[in-house]
């Protein structure tokens, strides 16, 4: 299938390519361009970033309902209504209900729960490292998907993948080491927008903790969908159903301890243009992943990730003035060979 000419598969991989690394920039400016005292709440961006992607994924898996499918179960229908038209949107609700409500529903909760504490780890380590550094350190996602997914899914890998993991490690390893010497601690002091001090080792923990949450979801899913006949959008729905208790508990005790604010305050607090900004870019990730797993393989899968990296380098260094060094850029090419050999 094509668009305008360009091939999806194509046109799904720089998508996410240029998604990667434009998520990595707007994440990591929103969360330092201003002090911590008026930097907008993460847990209120996972939030939101839930309710839209399942909003999203609602219209579409609504939309996707086949009309031919619904013939018999309108003509049961316990009432007739006096249009076609609203007789198949009856139909439709009905149909697109119980696949949501499906009895083995419950098991997206274990994904939803891990994905929710991913989002909220990945606004920390955006707070803490530098985009170009973080777009690097979260390759690791690699090492901890392959290493659930022999675990879970009993999967074998070849002694190529095993060697391009070994040098993931060593890559990112190397990286942090450099990120570890070259500490700047501080962003944007000469700048009216304020002042935020970076803590690169805390960046560093959380983005382990992200790639292991993510890993571990991530096969936990697959799991799900392969078991499974439901369409991948009503799985996306569920997701985020499950999603909404996790994602809303950190705002309830924040509230909690803010009697004197409404719940809308504590919500939106400085939640400005740079905030919705990265919210829609998620969402956007969200969706554009799924086209990916429809119409890509892992293999061009990872040269767009390898082109977001590069793509992240660039802005981190027209924008942050990100400096490279020797050793960053060693360490950032083991890492790129290393997602390149995996994929192969």
């Amino acid at each position: 299938p094509t668009f305008c000419g360009i091939p999806l598969k194509t046109l799904s991989l720089v998508t996410l390519a240029i998604q990667n690394s434009t998520l990595a920039i707007v994440m990591h400016y929103s969360r330092v361009s201003r002090p911590p005292s008026r930097t907008y709440s993460a847990a209120t961006a996972v939030l939101m970033n839930e309710i839209l992607k399942g909003t999203i994924s609602l219209a579409i898996a609504f939309a996707r309902i086949d009309p031919q499918q619904l013939s018999n179960e309108s003509a049961q229908a316990p009432y007739a209504p006096p249009r076609p038209l609203v007789q198949t949107f009856v139909a439709r609700v009905r149909k697109l209900w119980r696949e949501i409500m499906s009895p083995d529903c419950w098991k997206l909760s274990i994904p939803a729960i891990l994905y929710v504490i991913q989002n909220n780890l990945q606004y920390i380590a955006a707070s803490n490292l530098e985009a170009a550094t973080f777009q690097v350190t979260y390759q690791m996602k690699i090492l901890t998907t392959a290493g659930f997914s022999v675990l879970l899914l009993r999967k074998s890998l070849l002694p190529s993948q095993w060697i391009s993991l070994l040098f993931l490690s060593i890559g990112v390893g190397i990286v942090q080491f450099q990120t570890g010497i070259d500490n700047h601690g501080s962003v944007g002091g000469d700048t009216s927008i304020g002042l935020h001090t970076m803590n690169p080792v805390k960046g560093f923990v959380a983005v382990v903790s992200a790639c292991f949450t993510s890993g571990l979801a991530g096969v936990y899913f697959e799991m799900v969908l392969k078991n499974s006949q439901a369409d991948l959008w009503v799985r996306n729905v569920q997701l985020s159903l499950f999603s909404l208790l996790p994602a809303l508990a950190p705002i309830m005790f924040t509230h909690s301890t803010q009697p004197g604010q409404s719940l809308l305050s504590v919500l939106f607090d400085n939640f400005g243009a740079w905030a919705w900004s990265t919210v829609f870019v998620q969402v956007l990730g969200g969706l554009v992943t799924a086209m990916v797993i429809k119409y890509s393989d892992n293999i061009l899968k990872g040269f767009a990730t390898s082109l977001s990296i590069v793509l992240s380098f660039l802005a981190s260094v027209a924008l942050f003035d990100f400096q490279m060094s020797v050793t960053f850029i060693l360490g950032s090419t083991v890492v790129l060979m290393a997602t390149w050999l995996y994929n192969q």
